[in-house]
């Protein structure tokens, strides 16, 4: 496997070549969701080796924004969101991330999380990572108007445990400064009131617990923004909002279709009788 991805990457590196690659990879994964589960993070690691990993991260988002077919959308948004944080093949573009001073990565961010909005735990993860509190607070307040399910769930309870790993060390730190991050602090008490009363919920209560407590230091009127470009947020907001509509309308035709094939025929009721 390994040496057979090598050589697709070689061959694909430039051109019309990669965009195809890229498009197969997202039709194969599409086509075999156990290949995705199993062996998807194998592949694009293994890509990500050959070629650029921002690169295939650039060309695979647009294609995921536009992808019909939601729930693979959302699981395959997670797979790459899993990657970006915790694979070292992904560290330069952690960086790039946190670096907002520059217009690329600021195209990078938003690149990402228009398609990252298929998935709203990765959403929230990503303008962690890229030090966007102040958008992830306002993010969280839209979760309070979505379908609470136990698979939402079970991604924010991944997330907290993500931010106990080493990848989220810098955001630990910045607790302690809160006068300097004060929508971090929000984010954070604002995902802790989202969570039930679980294991994930005392991780979080924990670490809060171990900063300082805002209301005893002045007042600070917004996050240090030393390193962010300013980016316009109702835009990338409204987005996720409409990503999300097509969601619930997507849930809401399968319920109706499951209730379809479980609803009894004429036929088959008289023949009960």
């Amino acid at each position: 496997v390994r040496l057979n991805l090598q050589v697709m990457a070689l061959i694909c590196q430039k051109g019309d070549r990669f965009q195809l690659l890229m498009n197969t990879l997202i039709k194969e994964f599409r086509e075999d969701l156990e290949l995705l589960e199993k062996r998807g993070s194998l592949i694009i690691r293994l890509l990500a080796v050959h070629l650029h990993a921002e690169k295939i991260f650039r060309a695979l988002a647009p294609i995921l924004e536009k992808e019909t077919d939601v729930e693979y959308a959302s699981l395959m948004v997670q797979t790459l969101n899993f990657i970006l944080l915790t694979s070292r093949e992904l560290f330069e573009v952690r960086q790039n991330l946190r670096n907002l001073k520059k217009p690329e990565n600021v195209e990078l961010f938003v690149i990402l999380y228009r398609s990252w909005c298929h998935n709203p735990s990765a959403t929230l993860a990503l303008c962690l990572l890229a030090c966007m509190y102040e958008p992830g607070t306002l993010l969280i307040n839209q979760f309070a108007e979505l379908e609470i399910t136990v698979g939402f769930l079970v991604e924010i309870d991944k997330l907290v445990q993500l931010l106990e790993s080493p990848i989220f060390a810098s955001l630990r730190l910045q607790l302690l400064e809160p006068g300097k991050y004060p929508h971090l602090y929000k984010c954070l008490y604002g995902l802790l009131m989202l969570l039930p009363q679980s294991g994930a919920f005392e991780t979080l209560r924990n670490r809060l617990s171990c900063a300082p407590n805002p209301s005893l230091l002045p007042p600070h009127s917004q996050d240090n923004k030393n390193n962010i470009v300013e980016i316009d947020f109702e835009p990338l907001l409204h987005h996720f909002v409409e990503i999300q509509e097509r969601h619930v309308l997507a849930r809401q035709a399968a319920r109706a279709a499951s209730f379809v094939a479980l609803r009894p025929t004429v036929g088959e009721t008289k023949s009960k009788k």
